[in-house]
């Protein structure tokens, strides 16, 4: 009986045994990955993460457009690195199974690079100090100490030079020295930088295949630097959305597919008005011209609600007093409870939409067109049988918030169902003409074919189509930027548009973040589905 007792006993203290250094070894998995994440430098915007396994390279041997993206020199780097360290038989084991993380950053003004992090356990880690004596054999290598931390310099046989070192259980690389000292440093910092307030380990989907994190707010600039205007409006967006995204790939060949979450960094933004609604239908991309750069849209499901958290907003930001101020005036001059009676006749669709030409035009839809249309008119100065304009600024952002700041006091136009703003006449007239003619970008054989994999229902709707962005697009990027951006080393001329979209799920959206090819139809209407800007691009 004894005997068989300590057995007994000698089993649950081996069971307990096993399962502490499970996950122990677990914990301290997920503690060396985390900590790499947080050796990439804070101004970091996009990263990329996969695990250096075979099946995502047999996954992805065929695809093509890491390379569009990056570009053809980057690629060719890229794939010089794996050749040299990852398909490496001496290299192979210490990086093997480890996660690589690849992140963008700007290196100076219109120049960009990839710094490349991978965590490595003890094993690994002596794995490739002797790997890289290995190396010495086949590659001119240089070394150095700085700060009491080797760093080595490779140089391959067109004369580029890869830097990397080992630092604290994590391989830090980059073509660009300085992006490896910026680790360095940052690998000491043990401050949470990528993800404010939220710990990696909590956001990350450790499961997938591959996973791309953004930080909206980090956007704004590294877009700025490429940019040949002092401050660009079109990167303002991105610095209101104070939030970063955790997404998960799913495979398709000739497109990324990425779904996960978005977290707000702070609650009292603009966006985080949207947490507070349900998810919906967005009718408003029926109404798309085709002639469309891009388009933001926003759904609500409770109007009332948002105009109270609008109100809360404009608290915060001090801008109360001047919205009642002005709202009181107006009604004052035009005897017309502006701020009862505008609410009440606003739908649940709002947005807006640029145009090839770079013009805007804001577009809201009305719950009572007639009743829109009599206060409207008490407010406001017929320029034609059409077109009316505001006679005071700033009523549509005092009731809708950021998406029409720049509409002061626009000219407008109602058709059916939907309010129509914007600064251009010219701009409303085009809207206008497209619409009695049904020219909608919904209605051409590739926006059929990309909308397909996107769902209708959300909160915040962004979209740019690639072609018809051209103009848009030169505008903003610095000239030397732009051809290079036009160039064969790209392959964005390929590419049919980007798709964001998000649905507010309690304290979070949830995101799905879709970039395809241009379609490849036989019967594809090519005249319909894309402007000739050649001549807008000369």
């Amino acid at each position: 009986m004894r005997k068989i007792i300590i057995t007994i006993s000698l089993l649950i203290i081996a069971a307990f045994a096993t399962a502490w250094l499970y996950f122990n070894n677990i914990s301290s998995s997920e503690s060396t990955t985390e900590k790499a994440f947080n050796t990439i430098p804070a101004d970091a915007s996009l990263i990329f993460e996969y695990k250096n396994e075979t099946s995502f390279y047999d996954i992805f041997k065929d695809f093509t457009l890491f390379e569009a993206v990056l570009g053809q020199n980057i690629s060719k780097h890229l794939t010089a690195l794996k050749n040299t360290f990852i398909d490496n038989t001496s290299f192979n084991d210490a990086l093997s199974t480890s996660e690589l993380y690849f992140s963008v950053h700007q290196t100076a003004k219109n120049q960009a690079d990839v710094l490349i992090i991978a965590p490595l356990n003890n094993k690994q880690l002596e794995s490739s100090q002797e790997s890289i004596q290995n190396l010495k054999q086949k590659f001119k290598i240089e070394e150095k100490v700085l700060n009491k931390t080797t760093s080595y310099t490779l140089t391959f046989n067109n004369q580029s030079k890869f830097y990397f070192t080992l630092a604290k259980n994590v391989w830090i690389g980059s073509f660009n020295e300085n992006l490896v000292q910026k680790a360095l440093l940052e690998s000491s910092n043990k401050k949470q930088k990528f993800f404010k307030g939220e710990s990696f380990s909590s956001v990350r989907n450790k499961n997938a295949i591959a996973n791309l994190y953004i930080n909206y707010p980090n956007l704004a600039p590294f877009l700025a630097g490429f940019s040949k205007k002092d401050k660009p409006a079109e990167t303002e967006n991105l610095k209101t959305f104070p939030a970063f995204s955790s997404l998960n790939i799913n495979y398709q060949k000739n497109a990324f597919m990425f779904s996960g979450i978005t977290e707000l960094e702070q609650k009292g933004s603009y966006p985080a008005l949207f947490l507070n609604q349900q998810s919906g239908k967005c009718t408003l991309l029926d109404l798309v011209p085709f002639d469309a750069a891009s388009y933001l849209f926003y759904l609500v499901s409770n109007q009332q609600t948002f105009q109270q958290d609008l109100n809360a907003l404009f608290e915060k930001r001090k801008e109360r007093n001047k919205k009642n101020s002005q709202l009181q005036n107006i009604s004052q001059r035009h005897s017309i409870n502006i701020e009862k009676e505008f609410p009440l006749v606003l739908g649940k669709e709002f947005g807006c939409i640029q145009v090839a030409s770079g013009n805007k035009i804001g577009i809201i839809k009305t719950n009572n067109t007639g009743r829109l249309s009599f206060i409207l008119s008490t407010i406001s100065t017929p320029i034609n049988s059409k077109i009316s304009r505001f006679d005071d600024s700033d009523i549509l952002y005092y009731h809708l918030g950021d998406p029409f700041k720049g509409f002061r006091r626009p000219y407008y136009a109602i058709i059916e169902n939907h309010l129509l703003v914007s600064n251009s006449m010219q701009a409303l007239h085009g809207f206008l003409q497209n619409y009695e003619e049904q020219n909608f970008l919904s209605r051409t054989d590739r926006n059929l074919q990309f909308q397909q994999y996107l769902s209708n229902q959300g909160n915040i709707f962004y979209f740019l189509h690639n072609s018809n962005a051209k103009a848009v697009i030169k505008s903003y990027l610095n000239s030397k930027v732009n051809q290079q951006f036009k160039s064969d080393n790209f392959g964005w001329k390929n590419i049919y548009g980007i798709s964001v979209q998000f649905s507010a799920d309690k304290d979070k959206f949830f995101t799905n973040l879709y970039m395809s090819k241009i379609p490849e139809l036989e019967d594809t209407n090519t005249q319909a589905d894309s402007l000739l800007l050649d001549s807008l691009l000369k």
